[in-house]
């Protein structure tokens, strides 16, 4: 047998383990609840004996028993209450054979210890019936070499049977059926042949491999129950416990006889007992079975040939019996002597077990027939041993256990001693008999429990299990939890005299099965680190067999192949050495390695010496050389010669480890030292030179070589930097790429660092890649962060619009559906992705918390609406009493028109605030426009056609001319052209299938218009003004102005370019030309404006280029003139007569030159004629008519009689300008109103918008609105106590403030709502709940940012910026005026008269002195929806209790939120609970469910019956259990947090002249509940949660400004378990209060410390008389005790006349120090300086000395006697006592003293 390396894998497992100090620990822990729980097992296993008795096997005595004639004993039975004895007898020459031959009857008698085995008389036995009698010679007659073989009772038979052949199987049997009592025996017949066959072998089945079960491979083995494996090639037969094929280790191996069998010629059988895998198998060509046992446990194999004889399981699965041994579950095992065994015992087969009836021992009895052996095996299942077997030939075991045995001797004779046994495998008829015991043991019965010491001992057996073995302690894990199943007493059983501090047995298994777990992990962790060590060592190990295997030194012909032996064996050497310092490594292997490696280095050492002294050794060396140096000639170029250059370095670095092996090879020789070395010296010069040379040449070859590849390469590498700056598309890509390119440039720069010139341009590429992916990855992150900041502020819009919507839904249904598919809801999720994507973790987190609180939050709010809201919504209910209208306008800030000017509006309120910008005021034509597409000039459809026509002109949005042109074919069409392009302008306001449809009107007359009109779609103006210009500028002349002359200069070559620009926009459709154009034309416009000054606007001069340009496109210069103003013109010709004409002529000629005069002469004239003539409609086309009269003559003309007036029909719109549906309008005023609206209208009202808008932002962040909007806390839950208790009482204040709806409302508002509890209550989230449900804004002033020093609410008196904002808050409040919650958060923090500032406001009056923009105001808040709410604690900053100020009290109305009210207990505990849901993350999913599922739960956890089926959601069994269970843990710290809270209201209420305990202040808020409550789980023991709520307050404690020690151990009492020590310090605390309070603190003068010493020593006086009374009264012994005690009150009172006589020798130095003073003042005239003491100190003073002479001194003299009395206190006494007196006369010597006298006799008293 071998043990493979498997198994030694396992063991350093273990034996890492074992090495570890974690296991040593835990080891050590084991051991003592080891030695704990065997000590539990023995007091059981004790106690169990004396309720039943011990059960030992023993010898009673030896009795010898004799027959008549010579025999050979065989075998031995008991029936009833005969012992039936049988045997051979050899008769020789005796023709018959009786039955007395073969039987003997006898008695077992006992005397006393005495016992005897007395004959019995056969006669009237069974042995003498006539039947019997018949056979049993007949038998004999006809079968002469009849025997005796075997005698047994069986199935109620008693059987005899006798060999009648040659072979064993030749039987005849007799039977007699035996009664239960044994008292009837009958025989039956002789054919009992199949009564008698033994029993099968094996209790259990032997199951056969199959093919199925060969698993092929390198090594094939056959798998057995994918737990072990087996196989008989390669010449062993090997068992694994890996299913692993590539090798053929394993953990046990032992050779077989034919090394060439197959896998498949072997048989295998097994059979699994409980953790026993039993293997029988037969290699090839072998006779006999091996039987072996594999422990799945201890993964160990044991061969035990002995079970092929018999094998059978042990009771409760403890193992297996066999002939010969046993073996455990465990691995322990025991065989016997095999001499013994093997000689007597070798057929032995299992025949019968006998259980005793105390279920504690079991005896097995195996049987051999030939010999008629029989072994006898006892077997007790506590000590789980079997005991020394019992062989023997025949025994016998009657009712009482008494068993009789007896060994066959092996000649005949008549004497058989036998021996006679006590056992405890008594029958089950005389177990019977015993009394029945009703005791704790009794009930359980004798059985049962030694299956439970059983397993109890198992489990320490496993504990004292020195193995180091994972298996081991899984076992152990599972035996100890398994015994709670397997037995229910266990949890039940206490020994009666266990000590209180020693664990139960239950508590104790527990507490292995924990600590076996750990050494489990353990384990698992050793084990990751040993795979790593093994796969090492196994690695070192087959590389150093290739290293042994490579050594063959007969066949090196040169030295390198001895230096390259030498030199693997020094570097495995080196491996072998570092992976020694690997944790759980095989050091013994390491070492076995090491020394083989040793061995063989200096083997090869000598062998290397012995070649290299032969002279010719190094010249295989000189060759290479020799050859090498050639090579190096013929190379030319670089890379040829690159390959030779590195045979020669490595050339070298064989020499070099050859000199350095040199100096360690051991030489000797010192002549063939120096030989050696001088050869390698000789090879060393001859390379160096070969080295030089090729060095030299390679420097020459590779310079032009080098240059070449060097530009090749950085041009390639400059290349890649380009495609990795186009690959790095994210600025993790960017490091990736960037550190490719410095990899790139690391191998360029090490490749040609021979080459200087070369190190510049990389050093400089280098900066450049730098700079490049520095820059690129820059600009990714900033645009990572634009896309994440971009994501985030869509996704902040999208959240606002899902909380709008989803607080608006009435059903839970709706709502949840909502929530599961609406479009917004599933982009929300897509952002939080999208974020995560873009690195932005931070952003998604909090996108996704705040989605997760609005849904939450959505939740409660339609719980609300089910359970306070009415009327939709409209009307929320505040208790049983008052109802109030809900305000559902969101505040917001806008800008809205008031009194003709603009004001700054907070919506819901009274806030009202004008706007004086000047900006703002310049804008005033655009206030009142709602829509940039209409004003009372345009009408909205008339702005959406002339943007089609724009688009159209320009080919935008998908529009073209000739598209429009073919869509004025089909109104169809052209309705859908416009419907499209106005579906993306929303802004603008048009309704579908109005402005829509009256814009296709006016297109279709539009644009057949337009074709029509030329350029008569200009307006007058700019065709007069562009007319005009160009007369005068382009025949200009030399003595005109040289600023026109320089514009003629241009305009010559406007026409050309003019064609041209026109040219390039039919071709290109490109309007670039012709914009330049224009411009250059408008330019020269303004200057010639400049000079000829005429009454137009910027936008008449850009209108009159673009006119002028598209006249010049034309390919004849002349301009257009309408009918209209040539008939203007006809119309003044007709008017003047000849004589008026050649005037208006000649004055017109007289101006030449002076273009704006002539412009404004006929324009005075063309205005007169239309007005004189009702010329209205004409009066626009004045402008032309001018330039038909000024310009006349000098330019060209195109006439047209083209009208232009268009009228359209059938509009659906409104607008002033639409009559009957109608509009009318001129085409060129169309456009020319349309591009004032858009150039002017449209970008003034921009600018207004986008003013407006900044200022609406401004404001916004300077009254910072979003903080005055109440937004609950998401962990707010509207419990029972708020719904029942708090809520009614905010609505009964809350209708007197603001008032309810309805007719009931009150007029006489007033009031305050002010609520006093410690911190942590929930006052300000509850009062921003009601403020949210109620619509109001919640303007919460936080008081401590006020501080003491505020006194009014003007902001420029604040000390402070945090203080001056608080106050602009308030003020803002106040002038806001409606709808808002004034909320004064923490007022003990500020100075009561602030406070009364309120008053007023609280009062009938409604009025309040306010600061607003730095002017005061008077606030009136009478009739509106305001209220008042201050909330405080009881305690200030420095921890005195806070007072309110009484007038402001008596106006408010007062609660304390953390006290319980009355009737409330039930649910101001339940609050806890529900306030506590959100912090713990298994109750978190219930405060968005029903509240009544909490309140069943609640009740189910308290222990009541609720069905689940009555809950509103599912739950699974397991969730109910882990809510129960993290409830009932709530439970616990609430009962504690409601004691804290009872004990801090209690002392907050408690005046301190009456304490008599320092105050306490840690608190039992809700917040201290939401602490602990989160880090509870339902797997916490009682011992976890305690230690929990300690640490809390630990934590609390230290945040006190002080007292922390005192708080602390009255919060231990409050819980109740304060220990001795915790309950003395604090007595001592409460004493030394109460007497610091008594002595009224260090600044208290020294009369009030002496009376508060004086109640002290009184109150000890008293004692000690009581004492005193006591001792005279008692004996010697008790006098002794209460000496003891005396000793220590006089040692106490010694310690308070200390502390007095220091008081005292202060008060003398102050009456002295007084004396002095009046001594020193009594010359002074008119002063009298009287020492005034206090009051009545003078008679405490003597009393207290009368006392102490009259009391104290007979008392101490009295117990003199008795107690041993320090010197020192009666010295101090007597010192005391003198003081006391000193100090009396003194003071009565002051009071008496002199008075001094004035100058006028009269004395003065001061």
């Amino acid at each position: 047998m071998v043990q493979q390396n498997q198994s030694t894998g396992d063991s350093n497992v273990e034996n890492a383990v074992a090495a570890g100090g974690a296991y040593e620990v835990i080891r050590k822990r084991l051991s003592e609840q080891g030695k704990t729980l065997n000590q539990l097992t023995r007091t059981l296993n004790e106690s169990r004996l004396e309720e039943f008795g011990s059960s030992d096997m023993s010898v009673v005595s030896r009795v010898r028993v004799r027959t008549e004639n010579n025999s050979v004993a065989r075998d031995m039975v008991q029936v009833g209450d005969y012992l039936l004895f049988g045997y051979n007898v050899f008769l020789g020459l005796k023709k018959e054979t009786k039955i007395e031959d073969v039987f003997s009857l006898f008695h077992l008698k006992s005397e006393g210890e005495n016992y005897d085995l007395e004959p019995a008389d056969s006669g009237s036995s069974f042995l003498s019936q006539a039947s019997f009698v018949s056979d049993f010679e007949e038998l004999y007659r006809y079968y002469k070499h009849t025997r005796l073989v075997e005698l047994s009772v069986k199935n109620g038979k008693l059987l005899a049977g006798f060999q009648i052949g040659e072979r064993l199987e030749d039987l005849r049997v007799f039977r007699w059926s035996v009664s239960a009592d044994g008292k009837d025996v009958q025989y039956i017949d002789s054919r009992g042949e199949r009564d008698i066959q033994l029993p099968p072998a094996y209790d259990f089945e032997w199951i056969s491999t199959t093919r199925e079960d060969s698993v092929h491979g390198r090594h094939p083995h056959i798998n057995i129950l994918d737990k072990v494996f087996v196989e008989t090639v390669g010449g062993d037969l090997t068992i694994k416990i890996e299913n692993n094929t590539e090798d053929g280790l394993g953990i046990y191996r032992e050779p077989v006889e034919d090394e060439t069998q197959s896998l498949d010629d072997a048989d295998y059988f097994y059979a699994e007992l409980g953790g026993l895998i039993l293997l029988k198998i037969k290699p090839y060509r072998e006779e006999n079975w091996r039987y072996l046992i594999f422990n799945t446990m201890t993964e160990e194999v044991l061969r035990i040939d002995a079970i092929g004889q018999s094998c059978v399981q042990l009771p409760e699965d403890h193992g297996v019996i066999f002939p010969g041994g046993y073996y455990l579950q465990t691995g322990e095992y025991k065989t016997f002597e095999q001499e013994s065994v093997n000689s007597e015992s070798g057929g032995l087969k299992f025949k019968r077990m006998i259980r005793s009836p105390n279920g504690e021992d079991v005896l097995y009895v195996f049987y051999e027939p030939e010999e008629g052996l029989v072994g006898l095996f006892a077997y007790n299942l506590i000590s789980k041993e079997l005991q020394n077997p019992i062989y023997c030939h025949g025994y016998a075991l009657s009712e009482a256990g008494k068993l009789v045995v007896f060994s066959a001797e092996s000649e005949p004779t008549r004497i058989h001693p036998m021996q006679i046994w006590q056992t405890p495998f008594v029958s089950q008829e005389f177990a019977s008999k015993a009394e029945v015991s009703q005791s704790f043991f009794g009930r359980i019965g004798n059985a049962a429990l030694v299956r439970g010491v059983s397993d109890l001992y198992s489990v320490c057996r496993l504990i004292d299990n020195q193995s180091v073995s994972s298996k081991v302690y899984e076992e152990l894990s599972k035996s100890a939890a398994k015994i709670f199943d397997a037995h229910y007493w266990v949890a039940d059983y206490h020994p009666s005299d266990q000590i209180s501090e020693q664990p139960s047995v239950e508590s104790i298994l527990k507490e292995i099965t924990q600590t076996s777990e750990l050494v489990i992990d353990e384990f698992e962790k050793v084990e990751s680190i040993r795979r790593q060590s093994q796969q090492s060592m196994a690695e070192a190990e087959a590389a150093q067999d290739d290293i042994l295997l490579s050594i063959r030194p007969e066949n090196w012909e040169i030295a390198e192949e001895y230096v390259q032996a030498l030199d693997r064996l020094r570097h495995q050497r080196g491996h072998l050495a570092t992976i020694k310092e690997l944790r759980y490594i095989d050091l013994e292997c390491i070492d076995t390695l090491d020394q083989q490696l040793v061995e063989s280095q200096s083997q090869l050492s000598e062998q290397t010496v012995t070649f290299l002294s032969n002279e010719e050794a190094l010249t295989p060396y000189l060759d290479k050389i020799d050859e090498l140096n050639k090579e190096v000639d013929q190379a030319e170029t670089i890379a040829s010669l690159t390959p030779l250059i590195e045979t020669i370095e490595s050339t070298a670095s064989g020499l070099d480890l050859l000199s350095e092996l040199m100096a360690s090879l051991k030489v000797d020789d010192a002549t063939v030292r120096t030989r050696i070395i001088d050869s390698i010296s000789e090879v060393y010069s001859k390379l160096n030179q070969s080295k030089a040379t090729a060095r030299h040449k390679q420097k020459s070859l590779g310079s032009e070589e080098a240059i070449a590849q060097f530009g090749a390469q950085f041009k390639l590498f400059s290349q890649s930097i380009t495609n990795a700056l186009g690959m790095a598309n994210t600025p993790e890509r960017c490091d990736e790429q960037l550190s490719r390119l410095l990899v790139q440039l690391e191998e360029l720069e090490s490749q040609f660092s021979e080459y200087d010139q070369f190190l510049s341009d990389i050093m400089a590429k280098r900066e450049e890649v730098y700079e490049s992916f520095e820059s690129h990855k820059q600009q990714l992150l900033d645009e990572r962060q634009r896309k994440a900041q971009s994501v985030t502020d869509a996704a902040e819009r999208i959240l606002a619009s899902i909380e709008r919507r989803s607080l608006k839904f009435t059903e839970a249904d709706e709502l949840n559906t909502y929530f599961a598919s609406d479009a917004l809801v599933l982009k929300t999720r897509e952002m939080v992705e999208r974020l995560r994507e873009l690195d932005s973790v931070v952003k998604a987190d909090d996108v996704e918390s705040r989605f997760k609180s609005i849904k939450e939050q959505a939740l409660r709010s339609l719980r609300d609406k089910t359970d306070i809201y009415e009327e939709g919504g409209k009307v929320i209910k505040l208790g049983p009493r008052h109802k109030f209208s809900v305000n559902t306008q969101e505040l917001d800030l806008t800008i809205v028109p008031r009194n003709g000017e603009l004001n700054v509006h907070l919506t819901g309120t009274d806030f009202f605030e004008e706007l004086t910008r000047t900006e703002l005021l310049d804008l005033r034509p655009y206030w009142d426009m709602t829509l940039e597409s209409e004003t009372p000039s345009v009408y909205r459809a008339e702005y959406l056609a002339i943007l089609v026509l724009n688009a159209a002109e320009k080919e935008e949005h998908e529009l073209s001319n000739e598209l429009l042109r073919e869509a004025l074919l089909d109104t169809d069409a052209l309705l859908k052209l416009v419907r499209t392009f106005a579906v993306p302008r929303y802004k603008e306001g048009y309704q579908k299938g109005i402005h829509d449809h009256d814009a296709v009107l006016l297109l279709q007359q539009l644009i057949p218009a337009m074709d029509s009109a030329d350029l008569l779609r200009f307006d007058p103006l700019c065709r007069g003004l562009a007319q005009v210009f160009w007369a005068n500028t382009i025949h200009a002349g030399r003595d005109d102005a040289p600023l026109l002359l320089s514009i003629k200069a241009k305009a010559v070559t406007w026409h050309e370019r003019a064609q041209s620009a026109a040219h390039m926009l039919a071709i290109f459709n490109n309007q670039r030309a012709t914009q330049l154009l224009v411009e250059e034309a408008a330019q020269a416009i303004r200057l010639f404006i400049e000079l000829h000054p005429i009454s137009v606007t910027e936008r008449d001069i850009e209108r009159a280029a673009e006119y002028l340009i598209a006249e010049l496109s034309r390919d004849q210069v002349d301009f257009i003139s309408s009918k209209y103003a040539q008939s203007l013109v006809d119309e003044l010709k007709r008017t003047l007569d000849d004589v008026s004409w050649r005037k208006y002529q000649s004055s017109l000629e007289k101006l030449k030159g002076q273009v704006a005069e002539r412009w404004h002469l006929s324009a005075s004239w063309l205005t007169a004629l239309a007005e004189g003539k009702s010329l209205d409609h004409l009066v626009r086309y004045i402008p032309e008519a001018i330039a038909l009269v000024n310009a006349d003559g000098r330019i060209e003309r195109r006439p047209t009689e083209v009208d232009v007036e268009l009228t359209v029909n059938g509009l659906l719109g409104d607008h002033p300008r639409i009559e009957n549906q109608q509009l009318s309008f001129a085409l060129d005023e169309f456009f020319q109103r349309l591009d004032d609206h858009q150039q002017r209208v449209v970008k003034g009202y921009h600018d207004y918008l986008t003013l407006r808008q900044s200022i609406i932002d401004e404001e916004r962040e300077a009254l910072r609105l979003d903080t005055f909007k109440p937004k609950p806390l998401s962990s707010f839950v509207r419990n029972r106590l708020i719904n029942e208790s708090y809520l009614p009482l905010i609505g009964d204040n809350l209708a007197k403030q603001m008032g309810t709806v309805g007719e009931n409302k009150r007029t006489d508002l007033m009031g305050l709502l002010m609520m006093i509890s410690p911190p942590g209550y929930g006052k300000t989230t509850l009062m921003e709940y009601v403020a949210s449900r109620l619509g109001l804004i919640f303007m919460k002033i936080n008081c401590p940012s006020l501080g003491h020093d505020v006194l009014s609410l003007d902001p420029e008196q604040a000390p402070n910026a945090t203080a001056r904002q608080e106050l602009e808050k308030l003020n803002l409040g106040l002038e806001m005026g409606n709808n808002v919650m004034l909320y004064l958060d923490d007022i003990q923090h500020t100075h009561p008269e602030f406070l009364q500032k309120f008053i007023s406001l609280c009062d009938g009056t409604r009025r309040i002195e306010g600061i607003w923009k730095g002017k005061t105001k008077t606030y009136d808040m009478r009739g509106k929806k305001f209220c008042v709410v201050m909330a405080g604690n009881p305690y200030t900053e420095s921890g005195e209790a806070f007072k309110v100020p009484d007038m402001l009290a008596n106006r408010a109305d007062i609660y304390n939120l953390g006290d319980i009210l009355g009737g409330m207990d039930e649910q101001f505990a339940l609050s806890y609970i529900e306030n506590s849901l959100t912090s713990n993350p298994v109750l978190a999913p219930l405060a968005t469910r029903e509240m009544s599922d909490i309140y069943k739960l609640v009740k189910l956890a308290q222990g009541e019956n609720i069905a689940t089926t009555d809950l509103s959601h599912q739950y699974s069994g397991a969730e109910v259990n882990e809510i129960s269970g993290v409830l009932q843990k709530l439970f616990t710290i609430q009962e504690i947090i409601l004691k804290v809270n009872q004990q801090y209201i209690a002392s907050a209420a408690q005046d301190d002249s009456y304490r008599t305990e320092p105050s306490f202040k840690l608190q039992g808020s809700y917040r201290n509940m939401n602490k602990m409550a989160e880090k509870v789980s339902s797997v916490m023991n009682e011992d976890e949660l305690m230690q929990m709520i300690s640490d809390h307050y630990l934590g609390e404690s230290q945040l006190l400004t002080s007292g922390a020690e005192e708080n602390l151990l009255k919060l231990a009492e409050l819980r109740g378990n304060m220990t001795d020590e915790e309950q003395q310090r604090w007595q001592q605390i409460k004493k030394d209060f109460t007497r610091n309070k008594a002595m009224g603190g260090d600044d208290t003068d020294v009369g009030g410390k002496v009376v508060a010493q004086l109640v002290d020593l009184v109150d000890s006086i008293k004692q000690l008389g009581d004492v005193a009374d006591n001792v005279t009264s008692r004996d010697i012994d008790s006098d002794n005790r209460q000496g003891d005690r005396t000793t220590q009150q006089l040692d106490v009172i010694n310690s308070s006349l200390n502390r007095i006589g220091d008081v005292l020798s202060a008060g003398y130095d102050v009456v002295q120090e007084q004396k002095s003073v009046e001594s020193k003042t009594l010359p002074v005239p008119k002063v009298e300086v009287v020492n005034q003491p206090v009051p009545g100190l003078d008679k405490v003073l003597r009393v207290l000395a009368n006392t102490m002479e009259n009391s104290i001194f007979p008392l101490v003299r009295t117990m003199d006697k008795k107690i041993d009395i320090d010197l020192r206190t009666h010295e101090k006494m007597a010192e005391i006592s003198t003081q006391l007196r000193q100090l009396e006369s003194e003071l009565s010597g002051g009071r008496n003293g002199p008075v001094s006298k004035g100058p006028g006799g009269k004395g003065s008293k001061e």
